[in-house]
């Protein structure tokens, strides 16, 4: 059995020095292992613990026999050498950040500039080590909303979750939805080559209204009719039987909401312990369903559910009816 040889206090000291603060995870997982191997773990357990083969973790440890610190550094890795220098690359990254959407104006412009012949491959190893992925770009109204009521909107929104997780209060966010035939198209995994296709049509409209808190606790109510104010109002009073504590219901400024005949009804709302409160406008991430929407949109209906109406009612139905189960939100 492979164990480093005992290590005196100096030794311990530039290991655990070298685990916490080293740049390097690989440097670091191998101090650790020494540290383990020192405590008594066998080569098979500090694998175990890494995740590596039992040949990596013996390395390891008669490098560290054999050359100390430095069997623990990493050595010259194969490969080509990098084409610019630091300063070159961190002018790329600001370069692509300047042009987002477009590597060929940049690629052009810089090998120009500086003489060198890049190609694609080049910028994209340069971008995703300064950080940057390539995804979807998100249309954003935060130029138009009252940045103090955002402010002041999500500071009570931390309050009530302190209250909330005394147990003093509940904290739900409503809002509605809609589906039909024509797909929310996602990003997927495809064979070169080829392309995934999926059905679209027009179709009738399944429309939703929910609610949810942060625990994943899910209420949702399903019409093939028009979501009006009566509706919206008949949900929340089937919302407001199942309660048993007072409960604060977040929603937006939809015209619905915000309809003398919906007004009419907070003064009674409030008397049976709910309480609703208006989101500030233009501030969709304040409420939480919208992920739950995007979730089943993007990610939880199957390309299947798209095959005709009846197919998108069915996995629409099977999925509102688990969502806190199998369909699970992990909200921040």
């Amino acid at each position: 059995m492979l164990y480093v040889n005992a290590l005196d206090e100096v030794e311990i000291t530039t290991l655990e020095q070298m685990h916490r603060k080293h740049p390097v995870y690989r440097v670091r997982m191998r101090a650790h292992a020494i540290l383990l191997s020192d405590k008594g773990h066998s080569v098979q357990e500090i694998a175990g613990i890494y995740d590596a083969c039992r040949q990596a973790v013996s390395g390891w440890i008669k490098g560290w026999e054999t050359r100390g610190i430095t069997g623990l550094l990493e050595g010259k890795r194969p490969g080509s050498p990098r084409k610019l220098n630091s300063r070159q690359e961190m002018e790329v990254v600001e370069a692509v950040k300047q042009e987002p959407r477009s590597l060929k104006k940049v690629l052009a412009r810089l090998s120009e500039k500086f003489g060198i012949p890049l190609n694609k491959e080049t910028m994209k190893r340069i971008c995703k080590r300064a950080g940057l992925s390539w995804r979807r770009v998100r249309r954003s109204l935060k130029g138009k909303r009252d940045q103090a009521e955002f402010d002041a909107a999500k500071k009570k929104l931390e309050e009530l979750a302190a209250r909330c997780a005394k147990g003093e209060i509940d904290v739900f966010f409503g809002d509605g939805a809609g589906f039909d035939l024509v797909p929310s198209v996602p990003y997927a995994w495809q064979e070169k080559g080829s392309q995934i296709e999926i059905p679209s049509a027009k179709s009738r409209r399944l429309n939703t209204f929910g609610f949810i808190n942060r625990e994943c606790e899910f209420e949702s109510f399903v019409f093939e009719s028009t979501v009006t104010t009566a509706v919206v109002v008949a949900c929340i009073d089937e919302f407001i039987l199942r309660l048993n504590k007072p409960t604060y219901l977040f929603i937006d400024n939809a015209p619905v909401h915000k309809s003398a005949e919906f007004l009419s009804n907070l003064e009674r709302w409030r008397e049976k312990g709910l309480f609703v409160e208006f989101l500030p406008a233009y501030s969709p991430e304040l409420n939480i369903i919208e992920i739950l929407w995007r979730k089943i949109k993007y990610e939880w209906l199957p390309f299947s559910a798209y095959s005709s109406y009846e197919a998108l009612k069915t996995e629409l139905f099977h999925i509102l009816g688990d969502v806190g189960g199998d369909f699970r939100v992990q909200f921040t």
